[in-house]
């Protein structure tokens, strides 16, 4: 375990504490049951106790964050160090926990949000942020394929992945629709970067 970097693991796991004492201090003022879960069209349909929403989500994302540590430190190790792209990955959970539990509080306290404009800004800024970092890459994880290869394929991946963040960000501008619409798109998405990875890694 001597290629886990502890220090960045205790720090960003750490971070996804920060809102709890948001739900301490508005405790008495938070319904006994917290709607956790929305359709597209804003409305809640799954629902979980106070104490798990307020203390269970942040502990369940620490998990979640140590296992995101541990396979980018795993990855650097066996593959050499990204610290930008590592950096920046280590701290997607985080700053997705904070966001996502001050909306769900903020959203049981009244706040008027609304949920799918939140989550697709969420989702566009954690695809813009790998899409940018994608065409650095000169590797594929688990596939033999030579580097020059493996860096065009990367870098058609990381254009095709920072299109679809700005096309989620840009669907917040438009009704539900737009959204649901993005989730289809990934889709092709995926198909043609398979497609053009297969071609790309048989070419000679």
């Amino acid at each position: 375990m001597k290629f886990i970097k502890w220090k960045s693991l205790i720090l960003t796991s750490s971070v996804c504490l920060v809102p709890i004492p948001l739900g301490v201090v508005f405790w008495n003022n938070l319904p006994d049951i917290i709607a956790i879960h929305f359709n597209i069209n804003n409305q809640p349909d799954n629902f979980a106790p106070k104490p798990f929403v307020v203390f269970g989500l942040p502990v369940l994302m620490i998990l979640l964050q140590i296992l995101c540590c541990f396979i980018n430190d795993f990855n650097a190790h066996k593959h050499g160090q990204r610290k930008k792209f590592e950096r920046a990955t280590k701290w997607i959970i985080p700053a997705m926990t904070v966001v996502l539990q001050i909306t769900t509080l903020g959203y049981a306290l009244g706040w008027n949000i609304d949920i799918r404009k939140v989550v697709a800004l969420i989702v566009g800024a954690i695809f813009l942020v790998i899409g940018n970092y994608l065409p650095k890459f000169d590797y594929i994880k688990n596939y033999n394929v030579d580097t020059e290869k493996a860096r065009k394929i990367n870098r058609f991946l990381g254009y095709e992945t920072i299109i679809m963040g700005f096309l989620s960000v840009a669907s917040i501008f438009f009704s539900p629709v737009a959204t649901v619409a993005w989730l289809f798109l990934l889709i092709p998405y995926a198909a043609i970067a398979i497609i053009y990875g297969i071609k790309i890694g048989r070419d000679i």
